[in-house]
């Protein structure tokens, strides 16, 4: 078996930690503690993981056929929901979000009548997708297995709690959503930074705050609750963050946690009849 090398905190890092855990030792009594000694050890312990131990979860628009509302007379089509805590948040409140990353894949689901749920994700240039675009008619794939395959724009990124507090989630756009992200995504590339000196730059991604909110809608089909996406804040300018703001630097860090590997959304958290997984044909949503 091949040795890994250990990690060694350098003598200054153990003499600070010796000398916080004397420090705590000795203010049992009521002594507020320091932890800047952890400054040396930031992150360690998580070397070793991958996607497979920690998920970004989801926040998705309740609809009529969202199973959460047959268990929970409080829960209200059009709520938006986190999929791994279970909150939710009025869609006429919404959520305040910072985009991080976009993804664009094809998202393989089994059909309802067979019991439905998440099978796999495919990216655009697998040869399986560029089958089924290029012999079936558009946005009805089938997988050769039979199940859904569904277009899907997914966008990572920062949602600040009622509190303040950010946390990691992940938007999914598919269908008639799809309209919407690409709305938002265009102003979002529109907007420009003015430098010292008037020069002007592109405005990253991350570098405005966003009110994510649910609007009421109506097709052929029948009616869902949509996205309803605009600056949290009156402009563009209202809404901008420093470069040194901590949801910036949190919206970073998914990004290369995303790129690293070590996360990913939480598929298996959604389940048929909500806004990420298509419904089948001619199923009647439950109002």
């Amino acid at each position: 078996m091949a040795k890994t090398k250990e990690a060694v905190a350098s003598p200054a890092v153990v003499a600070a930690v010796a000398g916080q855990t004397a420090a705590l030792a000795a203010g049992a009594g009521g002594a507020v503690a320091n932890y800047g000694a952890y400054e040396g050890l930031a992150g360690q312990g998580f070397e070793n993981q991958t996607s497979d131990d920690y998920t970004i979860p989801f926040l998705q628009i309740l609809q009529a056929l969202s199973p959460q509302l047959e268990d929970n007379d409080d829960l209200k089509v059009g709520m938006i929901l986190n999929s791994v805590t279970g909150e939710v948040t009025a869609g006429k409140d919404g959520v305040a979000f910072i985009p991080a990353t976009t993804h664009h894949q094809y998202v393989e689901w089994k059909p309802r009548s067979a019991g439905g749920g998440f099978v796999a994700v495919h990216e655009p240039g697998d040869e399986m997708v560029k089958n089924c675009i290029a012999n079936q008619d558009f946005g009805v794939y089938k997988t050769p297995d039979g199940n859904d395959l569904i277009e899907t724009f997914y966008v990572y990124g920062i949602s600040i709690d009622g509190d303040g507090s950010p946390s990691q989630a992940v938007l999914s756009f598919s269908g008639t959503k799809i309209k919407k992200y690409k709305a938002w995504m265009t102003k979002a590339k529109t907007i420009q930074i003015v430098l010292e000196g008037g020069r002007r730059i592109p405005a990253p991604l991350f570098a405005h705050r966003y009110r994510l909110r649910t609007v009421g809608e109506k097709n052929n089909k029948g009616s869902f609750a949509n996205w309803d996406i605009g600056f949290d804040g009156e402009n563009a300018m209202a809404a901008r963050l420093a470069p040194d703001d901590e949801m910036v630097m949190s919206a970073i860090a998914i990004r290369e946690l995303l790129d690293s590997g070590k996360a990913r959304a939480a598929y298996e958290s959604q389940t048929p009849g909500t806004d990420e997984a298509a419904p089948d044909a001619g199923a009647k949503p439950k109002f």
